[in-house]
């Protein structure tokens, strides 16, 4: 058997004895092995979550941020075409009564003529 062919001999022998030894300690040593669990440094699985706590004191106002940039400079509005009048006909809106003359008569009293006024295009 070549040096080779040894060296794997006794490495597959030491892994059979290795698990085969161990088997057997842990069967012998089985009553001292029982026993609370001692402390194995990993850490365990969360806990329940608890109770909120009370809100913090209010603190002292931060300090105010820097300027924004200037806007866009305003467009001109579109001219509307103002061409409108009052009138009796054609209406383009709801007439209002409007004081067209007045007239003082003979017994010192007012007499008002009113007529129907509205806003005609």
């Amino acid at each position: 058997m070549s040096h080779a062919g040894r060296l794997v001999l006794a490495c597959a022998l030491a892994v059979v004895f290795g698990f085969v030894g161990a088997a057997g300690a842990v069967t012998m040593m089985h009553g001292s092995l029982r026993g609370p669990q001692g402390q194995t440094g990993l850490t365990g699985a969360p806990g329940p979550a608890g109770q909120d706590g009370q809100p913090g004191a209010e603190g002292p106002p931060g300090p105010a941020g820097k300027t924004g940039s200037n806007g866009k400079n305003g467009k001109a509005a579109k001219a509307l075409p103002t061409t409108i009048d009052l009138g009796v006909n054609g209406c383009s809106g709801q007439a209002v009564q409007v004081v067209t003359d007045v007239t003082i008569t003979a017994n010192q009293k007012l007499k008002l003529t009113k007529k129907n006024v509205c806003v005609v295009k």
